[in-house]
């Protein structure tokens, strides 16, 4: 009778569609998948680890995507862990350099890139918690100046203490958005 109800509900169009999990328990949920695992162990052992290795890709994936908001590469992380140890401890001076245009570069030391933020401040990591003094050396040039960026101004006043990394400019951090968008042009 049920057979026959069920078969004129189907032709009628007034048969319910349930899922074939509806009434099934999560105690005879597992005992299915204990028998099949039992019955294909390759199948069973790849598909476990699979499962169990999922929840560590998807881990990846949600810190990449925190890189790519902060603005940061995995091995940037560390420099700035450097960065905020340093300034806690007072070691850490700023100099903001006049304008936005970066100071000539060696290019055979340091290339060309093209990059839409350009930074003119400089920092400078002190072993005694002291101010650099920048002093004009023969050439012109500033003594305790290296690399890209501002020269500094003779004096030490020109250095400012810095007490936080919100006071220092990260010119990997485009946004979210054009940091994303970075990524996926080098692709």
């Amino acid at each position: 009778m049920d057979l026959q109800k069920s078969a004129s509900g189907h032709l009628n169009g007034t048969a319910k569609k349930e899922h074939w999990s509806t009434d099934l328990t999560w105690s005879r949920y597992a005992n299915w998948w204990s028998w099949a695992l039992s019955q294909d162990y390759g199948t069973g052992g790849v598909g476990l680890l699979a499962l169990l290795t999922a929840p560590l890709a998807w881990t990846m994936f949600l810190y990449h995507v925190y890189l790519i908001w902060a603005g940061t590469t995995t091995n940037e992380s560390s420099k700035w862990s450097d960065w905020r140890e340093d300034i806690d401890r007072g070691l850490v001076y700023k100099y903001v350099g006049k304008g936005d245009a970066p100071s000539p570069v060696d290019q055979e030391v340091e290339p060309y890139v093209d990059w839409p933020i350009h930074s003119n401040q400089r920092l400078h990591r002190s072993e005694d918690g002291r101010a650099p003094i920048a002093t004009s050396n023969e050439n012109g040039g500033i003594s305790n100046h290296s690399g890209p960026g501002p020269e500094p101004e003779t004096g030490a006043s020109s250095w400012t203490p810095v007490y936080g990394l919100h006071e220092i400019e990260n010119l990997y951090d485009l946004g979210f958005w054009d940091n994303l968008m970075d990524v996926f042009r080098h692709v």
